[in-house]
């Protein structure tokens, strides 16, 4: 995925299921706008069927408005779609390559972190709560990201291990990454989510697995 200036933003996704050949509650987003990347995970309260349909339902709605490059406006079309569902967390992020800047909003428990090449980390707090059609408040956050840094956004059925940011900061691909920490992490009975996600100058490349 080539940015500006030679650069390429590069990522990977882990999604699981809290149980073998099921449907997974968790549902994810990611593509390249020409100024921006947005990143996002919807995780639909519980797990099984009416889980997987609020999040499908948010996700769906964001790809629908992806030319809104606001977390905040994202989240609440999102809403509107989920009156009467079980309701889903969501936290999305949007790498805008003209500020050099990450803004993130989110809702219930999806933790977003930037790390920079020198393990300088911000963390994106996300709101207590959830979607489901009703009012809610949340704030749009932003802060500098520059060529070099790395986005980490997962759901709650992942437990990064202790040493993650010396995994985030080593080289290699981002799908190396991704596998270094889904070896070394705990293993938690839950639908699961991880994406990373690098401004590089390397190739581009996305997987998901």
């Amino acid at each position: 995925m080539k940015v500006e200036n030679g650069n390429t933003f590069t990522y990977s996704i882990h999604n699981t299921s809290k149980k073998p050949n099921t449907l997974s509650g968790d549902c994810y987003f990611a593509r390249q706008h020409e100024n921006y990347m947005l990143l996002s995970i919807a995780d639909g309260l519980g797990s099984g069927p009416a889980a997987r349909f609020a999040a499908e339902k948010t996700v769906k709605e964001i790809e629908a408005n992806f030319d809104v490059d606001s977390p905040l406006q994202l989240l609440e079309l999102s809403n509107r779609t989920l009156q009467g569902s079980r309701g889903s967390v969501v936290g999305i992020a949007c790498i805008d390559w003209r500020s050099c800047s990450c803004k993130y909003a989110g809702i219930g428990n999806i933790t977003c972190i930037s790390i920079t090449p020198q393990r300088k980390k911000q963390y994106y707090l996300s709101v207590p709560g959830y979607l489901n059609g009703r009012s809610f408040h949340a704030i749009e956050r932003s802060f500098p990201f520059h060529p070099g840094d790395t986005i980490v956004l997962y759901s709650d059925g992942i437990q990064l291990p202790d040493n993650w940011e010396y995994i985030v900061t080593e080289p290699g691909s981002t799908q190396q990454v991704l596998q270094r920490i889904i070896h070394q992490m705990e293993t938690i009975n839950d639908d699961a989510t991880l994406i990373i996600g690098k401004w590089d100058q390397t190739s581009p490349s996305s997987t998901s697995f």
